[in-house]
Formats: C-alpha cells, structure tokens, sequence
C-alpha cells in the first residue's frame, strides 16, 4: 500500500508539472509587434499631394506558439496623454499586411476630426495595441503640420434664378465629402439641384427617400419658404433639410416682441446678418427658429444664451451680425 501511494504521488506531481510546463511554454515563445515608419523628420501634409503616399507604418506579424486569432489595432494618442481615451484614435490593421500607408488626404482628415485644428503642427505617438491582453507595440513618435481642406458644393435653384455661378454654396470644413449650410428659399420658390462647382456639368437631383443622384432629374425641394439647411453626403449619395433660422425680435425693431426680423445665412464665415431699421428706447435680443426656447442677449459685443435685452440708444439702419461660433455680435449704425 505504501508503494501503491508513492507511484500515485509522483503521477500527480508529473501530471502537475507538465501543466506548469505547457502554461510556461505559451508565454516564453510570445513576444510583441515591432513598430516603424518611414519618417526620420517632421510631417508636413500638403493639398497638393493629397492623394499621395504620406506616412506608411511596417509592422511584424509575432508569434504567440499557438494557432491564433490575433489582432492588430493601431493606436494614435496626442504627445504626453498617455494614449488615454480623452484623446486615441484605435484604427484595425491587417496583421497579415506587414504595412499601414496613409494619403496626405486620410491622415489629414483623421487628425482634423480628432484633434487639430488646419493649418497647426502637433505632436502625436503611435503604437500597435493585440488583443492578446496587455501586449502593445513600442511607441512611435511624430510631429505632423496638417492644411485647410475646405471644400465647397453649390446650390442653384428657383430662390436665385438657377444660375450657378451665383448660387449659395455649401461647405465642408474637412474636404471630407459632407457639405453643409444654410439657404433661404422665398415663397414659391422652392426647387433645387446641387452641383459640386459652379456650373452644370455635374449636378444632383433627387432619387428619393433621401437620395441624390447625378441622374436623377428632378429638383429637390424645401419644405417651404424661409432658412434651411442642408447636408449633402457625397460618400453615400445622401441629403437631409431641416429649418434653421435665427432672428431679431425686440420693441426697438419694427415687429415689436410679437414678429420676428429674420437673419440671413453667410456660409462663408458661419454668421447670421441683417439690415433693419432699429428705434432708440427699445431693445433687441436673437432667438432661433421663432421660438423663445433658444435665444441670446448680451452685452459689450458679447451673447449669452438667455441674456440679457441688448437695448438700442439711437434711432436709425443698424447692420447687424451674429457670429455664433464665437458668441459676438455687432449692432452698426450705418
């Protein structure tokens, strides 16, 4: 019996051991993903090369010692935070590839979506996270400078005459293929196309359920007279309205604080205007949409949501200008 219990003992100890042995042979034949670039000096991204090769990444594919499913996520995180969620950008990569390349264009894009503001240098640092656990890569540092990527679409219609070279526009601040801005469309003029220069080359009409189409040849149409603005998607063919007006109201205007002076859309800089005849005494304050659920007063050329009557102390034309972005307004006598 004593022997009996000696062979069991050094089974199990055999039996243990082999499991020590195989859980250690996972983790000495794992090893992490070796990250570089092409880069040995500071980016600096330029419209001109927009389609061309800016940055590539080479990668390695390791080897964990078993058949996996491995996968690789490149991480981009602003210089000094630590790639924190705050401030990361997590793209997949094709483990298998061995290389990431980005256009001029993409990375640009990404940047400006996520961080920087065109034309600004910042720096960033770059790594690959798995999904075996904590394993990453080690970290790439860079300094990228990005450009403006404004681009601009076009809205001729029976509001302007149907003349493209004089239409309102739309604007994408990124160039990422999604314009959009504010046009005001009179009573009884309503129809629309969108084209992507000032001309009729090329030019989009309505597919339906929300679709554009170059080969659609009906006009899209605004729900009715007044501000409205428009999103155009060029990446899926998509477009969307909806109104958006701002406007003075106030006993220094004409209507009193029963009607409301209505501002005009400057997709240029992204302020509201207007010229109206302003009376010394009252006051004036901006709201959206005519209804008081959102509006601003202020004072000292600045607004604030819910402020205060901005009064009027001389009798004349005013020029008037909301610069909402930025919470200023100007109230010009001419």
């Amino acid at each position: 019996m004593k022997y009996l219990s000696i062979v069991i003992m050094a089974s199990v100890l055999f039996l243990v051991s082999s499991c020590k042995k195989d859980e250690t042979k996972v983790i000495m034949n794992s090893n992490t993903p070796v990250l570089s670039s092409d880069l040995d000096k500071p980016l600096v991204l330029l419209q001109d090369n927009k389609d061309q090769p800016a940055l590539t990444f080479t990668y390695d594919d390791i080897d964990l010692g078993f058949k996996d499913a491995l996968s690789y996520i490149l991480q981009i995180s602003v210089a000094g935070h630590d790639f924190k969620s705050d401030s990361l950008i997590e793209l997949d990569l094709d483990r298998k590839a061995l290389k990431k390349t980005f256009t001029a264009q993409e990375l640009n894009l990404l940047l400006l979506k996520e961080f920087l503001p065109p034309g600004k240098t910042g720096n960033y640092e770059f790594r690959i996270r798995t999904s075996a656990g904590n394993v990453y890569s080690n970290v790439v540092p860079l300094t990228i400078t990005t450009y403006q990527a404004i681009a601009w679409a076009y809205v001729p219609g029976a509001y302007q005459g149907w003349e493209p070279s004089t239409a309102d526009s739309l604007i994408s601040a990124t160039g990422n293929g999604i314009y959009t801005g504010t046009i005001l469309f009179t009573p009884g003029n309503l129809e629309f196309k969108i084209t992507p220069a000032k001309s009729w080359d090329i030019a989009y009409g309505d597919a339906g359920d929300g679709n554009i189409s170059t080969s659609a040849s009906a006009n899209l149409v605004a729900p009715g007279a007044g501000s409205y603005q428009i999103t155009a998607n060029f990446n899926d063919n998509t477009y969307s309205i909806q109104y958006n007006q701002w406007s003075i109201i106030g006993d220094a205007t004409a209507g009193g604080w029963n009607a409301d002076t209505d501002m005009k859309f400057n997709n240029g800089d992204s302020t509201w205007s207007v010229v109206a005849a302003l009376t010394a005494g009252g006051s004036v304050k901006f709201r959206y949409n005519h209804d008081w659920g959102v509006n601003y007063g202020g004072s000292a050329g600045t607004l604030k949501l819910n402020g205060d009557n901005i009064p009027i102390t001389t009798t004349g034309t005013y020029s008037i200008k909301m610069d909402l972005p930025h919470l200023k307004y100007t109230i010009t006598k001419q």
